[in-house]
């Protein structure tokens, strides 16, 4: 079947072919993302392509090789760099392969995630993204009724292919470093809703970690609605303002980071003379604060090309592992340092 465009003159595929001084199965490989032709051919028919204005019907293509050449992805959010590193690095992968991507954002609501992978589906996408191990039930019924090939990514799971960090053990490592500075005031502001199963692998790790020192993490202390940076920086005045005022604060991303530092400084604490402040991440900008961010790294942009990597094994039917674990490193820099004397 040729691949035709609409407009003047109805440029064809052995127009393009003609132009470019090639075979008709030569410009559909160089189309189709082939990397078997010769980079001299694959310029003859790009310029081709772009003298004629050639454009792919991508109808045709679905009849012809039953491929949309589409790759669904569905986010919990779009605010934060959390995920736009991850995504960037995944669309560049697949980009290059000749597919496109379509976005989808959650809202951290399995309802809504469902409904957008449906929705995905619906407009025949090759492959799936998704974040995180917890979902709406229904949603695996689905893809796999329909034998969608579907990676998670941040998370890491025994049953499903994954691409992922140890949560628990980054949390665990997070709060070891502030014990071994003598801290046994602590306080966690995250974000928990639901859906978000790497947060709470987090509270256990530091949990756990704060348990072998014999020391608990109070309800009081526990923050786990902030969203934003205000949202960190009103629940640090609300901490200062209680009866024992922590001297350690584990954050949720370096976001949140942020704005508690910006709480610190309004009530004139000294960062880390008086208050130890540690992110989650290692945004861009962590370092580059007034006072440099210790926080846990996690390589982001690995996070999407595994990802991108796992789909382009599975859509050319190749074997591949299904548990890919992401190391993090604890960043060590100056908001953190020994706990203050009474």
């Amino acid at each position: 079947m040729s691949e035709k465009v609409s407009g003047p003159g109805r440029v064809s595929l052995e127009d393009v072919a003609r132009l470019a001084g090639v075979s008709t199965a030569t410009v559909s490989r160089v189309l189709n993302g082939s990397s078997t032709v010769r980079q001299t051919r694959r310029e003859a028919v790009e310029r081709a392509c772009e003298e004629l204005g050639y454009v792919i019907n991508r109808a045709a293509r679905t009849l012809a090789s039953r491929r949309s050449m589409t790759i669904g992805a569905v986010v919990p959010t779009l605010a934060t760099e959390t995920f736009s590193r991850a995504l960037g690095e995944f669309q560049r992968v697949m980009h290059e392969a000749g597919y496109t991507l379509l976005l989808a954002n959650s809202n951290f609501d399995p309802a809504i995630e469902l409904n957008e992978v449906n929705k995905l589906i619906e407009y025949g996408i090759d492959g799936l993204m998704l974040v995180g191990n917890t979902h709406h039930p229904r949603l695996w019924e689905r893809i796999a009724a329909l034998g969608i090939p579907c990676v998670q990514t941040f998370s890491l799971d025994d049953e499903r292919p994954c691409v992922g960090y140890n949560s628990e053990q980054a949390a665990e490592s997070i709060a070891q470093h502030l014990l071994a500075l003598g801290h046994e005031r602590f306080a966690v502001i995250v974000g928990t809703p639901p859906s978000n199963d790497r947060v709470s692998d987090r509270l256990n790790g530091t949990r756990r970690a704060l348990a072998s020192a014999g020391l608990t993490l109070p309800d009081s202390h526990l923050f786990d609605s902030a969203f934003s940076m205000n949202d960190a920086r009103k629940a640090l005045f609300a901490l200062l303002d209680g009866p024992q005022p922590p001297t350690a604060i584990i954050c949720g991303n370096d976001l949140l980071a942020f704005g508690v530092m910006r709480a610190a400084t309004e009530r004139y604490l000294r960062i880390p003379g008086d208050i130890s402040i540690v992110g989650f991440n290692d945004y861009e900008y962590a370092e580059h604060l007034h006072y440099p961010l210790t926080t846990m790294r996690v390589d982001l942009t690995r996070i999407g090309y595994e990802a991108a990597m796992w789909l382009m094994a599975q859509l050319e039917g190749n074997s591949t592992v299904n548990r890919i674990e992401i190391p993090t490193q604890l960043i060590v820099r100056s908001s953190t340092g020994s706990a203050p004397r009474e």
